[in-house]
């Protein structure tokens, strides 16, 4: 038994008719003849009473034809479903961020608009940190990740693509010695108490920072770590130490706490979108795409893009790293 075949009994049993179903079917008589004998016999049982004047259901006919309907409707259906997931408006997209990611001014933009213009797709958001984005990409756990990093040479399995080059500042009390300054540099930090990330918390900057700093003579004394941005901001207000945060997280708005610039062309981080490598899943490919779309769109663009350009979605050999 086959589709072709419940197909063919479908239309006959609607029609009773077998030229007009034959008709119906863009086929001659003979042919559905056959098709309706042989499923007959491997039923066990007749479907139909012929006469030469009239074509009708058996009981057994009667029964088998809600059956072979329910099948067929099931089947098309599923097939609906599928070419609306291979098409990208439907299914599932499991997005991984850091947990700083969600108070960027772009990351609630951008959700926003898939979720508007994609509304039958199921959107799951997880706050995963960098490293471990990877080992869920790795895991089929995530489809998309949005991570921290800097230069390194990226995984052969992971696609990443920069998303906005984003300049460290250092956060402290308004009434700290450096709060009347417009900004500092990194050589400015030897010394001074900082609040900082953990070094194992998977937040890419950690290396990065701490390599900038020696390179200018100094390992920097951090005094207190906190996995959250949030609560990083909310320490360098009670006048512990300075926050070194990401540029973007200066929403942050905490009472007594100014935001100052690090003067240094590698006091930087950057924000990356981290897919597995070869992917083929529309709806990865139109969230990637609608990202493009919302950074060219944004005021800074074209700051962007002199210093790295918006989102490329060709692998890349040495982009973005992460601890």
């Amino acid at each position: 038994m086959d589709l072709r075949q419940l197909r063919y009994f479908t239309v006959l049993a609607d029609e009773l008719h077998f030229r007009r179903a034959a008709e119906r079917l863009n086929i001659t008589q003979a042919p559905l003849s056959v098709a309706i004998q042989r499923l007959e016999a491997e039923i066990g049982g007749q479907l139909f009473h012929r006469t030469q004047r009239r074509v009708a259901l058996t009981e057994v006919g009667q029964v088998f034809r809600e059956h072979a309907k329910a099948t067929l409707e099931r089947l098309d259906r599923g097939l609906a479903e599928v070419r609306e997931i291979a098409s990208g408006h439907a299914g599932r997209l499991q997005i991984g961020f850091t947990s700083a990611s969600s108070l960027l001014s772009f990351f609630p933009e951008i959700i926003s608009a898939f979720r508007r213009r994609y509304s039958a797709v199921d959107v799951t958001l997880r706050e995963i940190s960098s490293s471990a984005q990877l080992i869920a990409l790795r895991n089929r756990e995530i489809d998309i990740g949005i991570v921290r990093g800097h230069k390194i040479v990226s995984p052969s399995d992971i696609s990443l693509a920069r998303l906005l080059r984003d300049p460290l500042m250092a956060a402290m009390r308004h009434d700290h010695e450096f709060a009347s300054r417009e900004s500092l540099t990194l050589a400015d930090l030897r010394g001074t108490p900082l609040i900082f990330y953990p070094a194992k918390s998977g937040v890419g900057i950690y290396e990065h920072f701490i390599r900038a700093c020696e390179r200018r003579g100094f390992t920097p004394e951090i005094v207190q770590e906190a996995s959250e941005a949030s609560t990083m901001v909310g320490l360098a207000g009670t006048g512990l130490g300075i926050a070194i945060v990401p540029a973007e997280l200066r929403c942050i708005h905490v009472p007594n706490v100014v935001f100052r610039p690090i003067d240094d062309d590698d006091a930087v981080t950057e924000l990356v979108l981290a897919c597995r490598a070869g992917e083929q899943s529309a709806l990865v490919a139109q969230f990637r795409h609608l990202v493009q779309v919302a950074l060219v769109a944004r005021p800074e663009a074209a700051t962007t893009a002199a210093t790295g350009g918006p989102i490329d979605t060709t692998p890349a050999k040495e982009q973005i790293g992460y601890n």
